[in-house]
């Protein structure tokens, strides 16, 4: 609460405590100073703030609309948190209606309509849960190769429905994801449900698990690959001289990609990923950090595999999502996104599903490993 006159504070933070119950905290703040380091200081499910505000203690109130604005859009804490502005100024709220639309927050007049307003924002940060990681996975067995995750403190939790998406819960220590599996594999699929969850969950992370194609010269069967750059090999052109690639690419974040590399150092033949004696016996020919190409049609044909390899000089798998994950992330903004698979055939004439299922446990053990470093780290 962003609000210097204190009889109209205690009028909305009773509205608050009304609405979300005598446990909500609540954190005050009685001049514009103070609300800019606590909006970059501390991460906050809503934020209500007056328009006319002091900028120090002992100023005089004066017009802040801008500052608000700015300071907002530029707090990397509070980006996706859910902004109402209530101001008692009927000219105030007509003249600057627009541009806090714009930007995303909520602009309500202090009168007697004002509660129903409030109420309706609220309604949004109740429905809203956050969690610290999202993962997408393409198909169920991707999924449900997590219960063969032994990571130290990982719970593969219930099946829940979230907002029509199919999830699961799942925790790694004290943080909490789901993993969501796509109503059919492809392109379209996976960014739709990756923008669904990255809106529904705000996540930190999100990242996609299972297993694709290789290329023979680049990733033998076993490999498991985390997409460097990725692109759609069926964006282009085709003409009377055949296909012209229209290359739109999405990098890896450099210092996601340090983290990760870092990680293959250490553990160069993914030992610490091993199965027990009783396990299903999961690949260890080690894990590559290469570029991936996506399209939405299943390629089991050596001669388009080529054509597809052409594209980039080391292209090292083919699969039918990530490029969708990673270009809802890199729309969606500031969150962070990697995608790690098992490379299960050459898709070539000799696909098959031997490799299917060992590789998606593979996948599924390096993903929770990888998340829980990288939040250890700090890279998030």
């Amino acid at each position: 609460m962003i609000e210097d006159d204190t009889s109209k504070s205690a009028e909305i933070c009773a509205e608050i405590r009304s609405f979300f119950g005598n446990g909500v905290v609540l954190d005050v703040a009685d001049v514009f100073a103070d609300a800019v380091r606590k909006i970059h200081g501390q991460e906050y499910d809503l934020i209500v703030t007056d328009l006319l505000l002091p900028r120090r203690r002992g100023e005089d109130e004066i017009d802040v609309s801008d500052e608000i604005i700015d300071e907002m859009a530029n707090s990397t804490k509070n980006a996706l948190t859910t902004i109402v502005a209530i101001s008692r100024f009927e000219d105030v709220v007509a003249e600057r209606q627009n541009v806090f639309t714009q930007s995303g927050i909520f602009l309500i007049r202090f009168d007697d309509d004002w509660r129903r307003c409030l109420n309706i924002c609220m309604q949004k940060v109740a429905f809203h849960t956050t969690c610290d990681f999202v993962i997408i996975c393409a198909i169920e067995l991707e999924r449900a190769a997590f219960e063969g995750v032994n990571h130290p403190g990982f719970e593969f939790g219930e099946l829940v429905s979230a907002h029509g998406l199919d999830a699961r819960n799942f925790r790694i220590g004290d943080l909490t994801g789901v993993c969501i599996v796509q109503p059919r594999m492809g392109l379209v699929d996976a960014g739709i449900v990756a923008t669904r969850a990255l809106d529904l969950f705000s996540p930190k992370l999100i990242c996609m698990a299972g297993i694709c194609g290789g290329m023979k010269d680049e990733a033998e069967l076993g490999t498991l690959l985390i997409s460097d750059i990725c692109w759609e090999h069926q964006a282009g052109k085709w003409n009377a001289d055949g296909f012209v690639l229209r290359s739109y690419q999405e990098p890896l974040n450099n210092q996601l990609r340090v983290n990760l590399q870092q990680m293959i150092i250490a553990d160069p033949a993914l030992t610490s990923l091993r199965s027990k004696a009783h396990e299903v016996e999961v690949p260890h020919v080690g894990a590559k950090i290469l570029p991936t190409a996506s399209g939405s049609a299943v390629i089991a044909a050596s001669g388009y595999a080529r054509e597809i390899s052409a594209q980039h000089g080391k292209v090292g798998g083919i699969d039918m999502e990530v490029y969708g994950i990673h270009r809802a992330a890199a729309l969606h903004g500031g969150v962070k996104c990697f995608a790690a698979k098992t490379v299960v055939d050459h898709a070539d004439e000799a696909k098959g599903d031997a490799l299917q299922k060992p590789g998606a446990i593979l996948s599924a053990r390096f993903v929770v490993k990888a998340i829980d470093q990288l939040f250890q780290s700090g890279g998030l």
